[in-house]
């Protein structure tokens, strides 16, 4: 059984990973409909912003860490990993053990946005739309995760004995 070769190399689909990613947490993702006659509009950057100038530390910190920091770690060691010519195999499945530990939240900033989503559509007073920066960031996180899978590949990872 033959594998089906990609003709687009792990590099280029990480900086369109990189491009999506930073044109979808600047770009505007929602705008806010209030009463009819009201509306703001926000990227992710903006959002998070807001929340920190507003005081509601908590949701900035989940904001934050789920939907810029932990993306942006995680295309910072898919890079590594690309570009790593390491020898020392060790220290290779070391940083391919941490890309999996941060893999398993992938999802987790697009399930944190939904939510926002959700529960402002459920509001009769108040409704929203959806815009490009939504759809970035959404490619960025299904790349990135293509990519995390690709580096992956050969490895595999079990729990330690005695742990359950």
């Amino acid at each position: 059984m033959s594998r089906v070769k990609c003709f687009i190399s792990e590099e280029i689909i990480w900086v369109v990973a990189c491009v999506l990613f930073i044109a979808g947490i600047s770009l505007p993702m929602f705008t806010f409909h209030k009463l009819i006659v009201f509306s703001d509009e926000f990227s992710l950057i903006s959002a998070v912003v807001h929340l920190f100038r507003e005081g509601e530390i908590f949701i900035f910190l989940i904001l934050f860490i789920f939907s810029i920091a932990i993306p942006a770690v995680k295309l910072y060691l898919i890079v590594r990993l690309i570009k790593n010519k390491e020898p020392d195999k060790e220290k290779k499945a070391l940083m391919v053990k941490r890309l999996a530990i941060i893999g398993k939240w992938s999802m987790a900033d697009v399930f944190v946005i939904s939510i926002i989503v959700s529960t402002i559509k459920l509001g009769v007073i108040a409704s929203v739309s959806v815009h490009v920066g939504i759809i970035f960031f959404g490619l960025s996180v299904l790349l990135s995760m293509l990519l995390v899978q690709k580096q992956m590949a050969g490895y595999e990872f079990r729990a330690k004995a005695g742990a359950r």
